[in-house]
């Protein structure tokens, strides 16, 4: 039995500093280039690479998306070399050909999050490569509809599965934290708002967001130091943060990888994995989370 390794992500929609609702804008956006002929969904990543949308698939009673990409390298037809009898023969393909590769991912839509479980690997297309193609959609659908537009544009999160409070420790600075608490508070004393909570579904979210070229890092020290002390109303905590490099991560005390590789079956003769089976163990992994 092959392996996968699996990267987390959280993608986002957002119009400047508005974030938009990333379930309804993703499957306008889908839904728009599954209406579109192959030729027309391809996208060239680079000199040599294109991608398209193959497929996709919307599970609206457990709010997840299985979507399939494909892609090829092109323009390179050296002859072949046979690994056992280490004989050469002329390649068939045209330099207009490349082999097919698979891109699996799921998203899950939770509580106004979307958590991408994305395959990774050699010739595997990245969520920079896969946002960029959304984006560019949105783009041609705004050019072609002059009375309906898709808002904002999609961009992601890297989720490390490191120790929370290592990668805390490693960023430069935290620019944003998000603290849920535990909607009880509401009939508390010290908001008494009210005890009649039944339809209340969500915890409270409280976001903290620092001064420009600030850090917040201290105040989420002092929330960890409380929830690691018990007895408290704070439930989970988000921080995005910059690391030394420049890039940006979030780290969610809630989000703890448990495994980052899955099974896969791959065909004897093609080499290509199937297809249904890596959505079978993608939709597993995510039923953590």
């Amino acid at each position: 039995m092959a392996q996968r390794r699996i990267g987390f992500f959280y993608l986002h929609c957002t119009e400047g500093e508005n974030t938009l609702n990333i379930e309804e804008n993703l499957l306008k956006v889908l839904r728009f280039i599954g209406g579109q002929s192959n030729r027309a969904k391809k996208k060239d990543v680079s000199d040599d690479r294109f991608c398209f949308l193959d497929s996709y698939e919307y599970d609206e009673d457990n709010h997840l998306l299985r979507i399939l990409f494909k892609s090829a390298r092109h323009s390179y037809r050296a002859p072949l070399i046979n690994r056992n009898t280490v004989e050469s023969r002329e390649n068939p393909k045209t330099r207009e050909e490349g082999e097919q590769v698979k891109t699996h991912l799921l998203i899950k839509f939770v509580n106004g999050d979307a958590i991408v479980f994305l395959e990774t690997g050699k010739s595997i297309l990245t969520l920079k490569i896969i946002s960029d193609y959304f984006n560019t959609f949105i783009s041609v659908f705004n050019n072609s509809h002059r009375r309906e537009h898709i808002n904002g544009r999609f961009h992601f999160d890297i989720i490390p599965r490191d120790n929370f409070r290592e990668i805390l420790d490693n960023m430069d600075r935290v620019v944003f934290a998000e603290v849920f608490i535990d909607k009880q508070v509401l009939g508390s004393d010290s908001l008494n708002f009210s005890d009649r909570l039944d339809y209340v579904q969500e915890d409270i979210v409280i976001g903290l967001k620092t001064e420009k070229k600030e850090s917040i890092k201290h105040t989420i020290y002092d929330v960890l130091a409380k929830m690691a002390g018990g007895r408290t109303e704070i439930k989970r905590v988000r921080v995005k943060g910059k690391m030394s490099d420049s890039s940006e991560s979030v780290i969610d005390t809630d989000f703890i990888i448990k495994k980052e590789y899955i099974d896969a079956q791959q065909d004897e003769e093609t080499g290509e994995y199937n297809t249904q089976y890596m959505f079978s163990q993608l939709e597993m992994l995510s039923n953590d989370y």
